[in-house]
């Protein structure tokens, strides 16, 4: 009888499991299917294949991909949701502060777009492009040592992204560096 009663739990134990890998599996599916129909420019196909998961089973990386996709549609304040919806989920998660910065940048919401990216960089330091994005934001209000800064520190993470070398050239001319604004320019340049 022990011996049935073992088999039993042994095999109700055995499907839990594969229940749960099957449930994790889908999801895990379902968040490549929409992430690849997104950078694929498929955006409603990935709305409708995101939106299809119970809300439950939605983790902050499926609400930022969702963000990127109402973003990308021009539905700002649904973006933001999501963003928010990630952040309740997991309030350290660097990309959800990181979009939401980037979207107050374009709106020219300084103070909010600032929050945001050092928020990022607090729950990530190595994501180059919070500092960029951080930089640039300092030179659009025009803090040229804020944006030098976090633009040096945005090349010593990511050497190879052009536009880094760009925007670092433009706060070494706002401070008056020419010889340096130069070498940062051909920089740029050489990398086209």
């Amino acid at each position: 009888m022990k011996k049935i009663i073992f088999t039993f739990l042994l095999l109700i134990s055995a499907l839990m499991i594969f229940s749960f890998n099957k449930t994790y599996a889908d999801e895990l599916s379902i968040k490549s299917q929409a992430y690849v129909l997104y950078n694929t420019n498929n955006l409603d196909e990935a709305l409708k294949l995101l939106n299809s998961l119970p809300d439950d089973e939605k983790d902050e990386e499926v609400f930022v991909i969702l963000a990127n996709v109402y973003e990308d549609k021009k539905d700002i304040n649904q973006a933001v949701e999501n963003l928010n919806n990630s952040l309740r989920i997991n309030p350290e998660y660097y990309k959800a502060y990181y979009n939401l910065g980037c979207i107050f940048l374009n709106k020219k919401a300084y103070n909010l777009a600032e929050k945001n990216l050092l928020l990022a960089i607090k729950y990530n330091k190595d994501f180059a492009y919070s500092y960029y994005n951080l930089g640039t934001l300092y030179i659009k209000t025009g803090d040229f040592e804020k944006a030098k800064k976090n633009l040096l520190k945005a090349i010593y993470l990511k050497n190879d992204e052009k536009d880094f070398y760009l925007n670092l050239a433009y706060a070494y001319k706002f401070l008056g560096k020419e010889k340096d604004a130069k070498r940062f320019l051909e920089i740029y340049n050489s990398s086209k």
